[in-house]
């Protein structure tokens, strides 16, 4: 289930921030104050990715147990294998359409994935994304909440 591993890059993320903040705190190191930060902003980053890839793949898993395959005439393999060519970006429209998610958390959702976007494809300085900054802890907190949601309404 992906809420588990949700749940270990949160932890794993606890103690990136205690690290840092041991690492800060003894002032041994070679690497100037500046360097950590972006060192850390840099990494934060990361995980920022590594959040939106599982609620991704959270997405995909939930379409593929909502497809009823027995009574689907075509064969499994292809339509198993075809969720995963989907854009993510359709995905997450039929949520809005379908209101499984409401207006603000698509908003939310969307600005994650530019960000994520722009993170993954190297911090294109003349495509920024619409924020500039996220806190991962909040991003966390919000797909963290929408998974939740999905679960209760007995999605997946």
């Amino acid at each position: 289930m992906n809420s588990d591993v949700l749940k270990k890059i949160k932890n794993r993320y606890s103690i990136f921030k205690e690290i840092f903040k041991t690492y800060r705190r003894t002032g041994r190191g070679v690497l100037s104050n500046d360097e950590v930060k972006e060192t850390q902003d840099m990494v934060e980053d990361l995980f920022v990715v590594e959040v939106f890839s599982c609620f991704e793949r959270f997405l995909r898993d939930t379409l593929q147990n909502c497809l009823h395959l027995e009574s689907c005439f075509f064969g499994r393999e292809e339509i198993k294998n075809h969720i995963e060519y989907l854009k993510i970006d359709d995905i997450i429209n039929a949520l809005k359409k379908e209101s499984i998610i409401d207006s603000t958390g698509i908003g939310y959702i969307k600005q994650i994935k530019q960000y994520r976007d722009w993170v993954a494809h190297g911090r294109n300085p003349q495509k920024p994304p619409p924020i500039r900054t996220v806190d991962f802890d909040k991003v966390f907190e919000i797909i963290e909440t929408i998974m939740e949601q999905m679960e209760r309404r007995g999605q997946p």
